[in-house]
């Protein structure tokens, strides 16, 4: 007997756009296979927790593809938070993807797969692909440059096939998550020891120059999880997941970050790790 998937739903968190590529790039090929397909941008969308409550009628009719960026080896806090505030379901199906700036995506897709998994839904397939380092695009030769590439995307248009094709089946066969927890046992426990939140206190920090706001709020428009206020003074919250937009669209340099200053230990620790397969997918 066929199942027929009602509609795919693709949910993404994507400061620097790389992850967003791969979300419409998804949608196209999906769209091409008489699927009904929508995207939630969950930088934009403006209330998440509406549609969380209208998905329990339909979440055994739903494919979720989520894609998050991966930042220090984790996917985004934005995106975890969806996974944990998703319906419990009976036959759920998803499809976690996460794009990654030529270091390592660390352990992001085993967590997403497996925080999936525990709610009902069945991870189908996944992907992680390379994408230029969200935060060396200035640099002269920034990791991921070009990234995604023509390649990349027919490899996600073939993942999209493939779960399109498993969804035909009467009981789709979802992945054994261990494909997931494809790192070397040495980079996989090192990250699996610490979280997020761990490694985002090593990131290049933020400076204020709260003199020189004139609160246009252009910084807040290009915050992806709401984490700057602008009254009565310029403030960042703790939600802030050090994406830099902030820094890039400040017309007067009121918030700045010394970016460069990361360049030489992001080399130097894509040299360590040498990932390959650089792009791959799961089926």
């Amino acid at each position: 007997m066929s199942f027929i998937i009602r509609k795919a739903l693709i949910v993404y968190c994507s400061p620097a756009g790389s992850t967003e590529r791969v979300a419409r790039v998804l949608r196209g090929k999906i769209h091409s296979l008489g699927v009904p397909v929508d995207m939630i941008d969950l930088a934009h969308e403006p209330d998440i927790a509406f549609i969380i409550s209208q998905l329990p009628a339909a979440r055994d009719n739903l494919c979720f593809y989520i894609g998050s960026p991966v930042y220090g080896g984790y996917p985004v806090p934005p995106v975890m938070e969806f996974i944990s505030r998703l319906p419990n379901a009976e036959s759920g199906y998803s499809v976690p993807f996460v794009t990654y700036g030529g270091v390592t995506s660390g352990i992001a897709l085993q967590l997403m797969g497996r925080a999936l998994q525990e709610r009902g839904y069945s991870v189908l397939g996944a992907a992680k692909v390379m994408a230029v380092h969200s935060i060396m695009p200035a640099s002269d030769f920034p990791l991921g440059s070009g990234r995604p590439d023509g390649s990349d995307d027919r490899m996600i248009e073939d993942l999209a096939l493939a779960v399109n094709a498993k969804l035909k089946l009467g009981n789709p066969p979802g992945l054994d998550l261990s494909v997931l927890a494809y790192q070397p046992e040495q980079i996989r426990s090192l990250h699996e020891k610490g979280d997020f939140e761990s490694v985002r206190r090593c990131f290049v920090p933020l400076i204020l120059n709260r003199e020189a706001c004139t609160q246009c709020g252009l910084c807040a428009e290009v915050c992806p999880v709401g984490a700057l206020t602008l009254s009565p003074r310029l403030e960042i919250g703790a939600s802030c997941i050090s994406c830099y937009n902030c820094v890039r669209r400040c017309p007067e340099g009121a918030i700045a970050a010394d970016l460069s200053s990361a360049f030489s230990r992001i080399r130097g620790a894509a040299e360590k790790f040498r990932e390959q397969p650089e792009t791959q997918i799961f089926i």
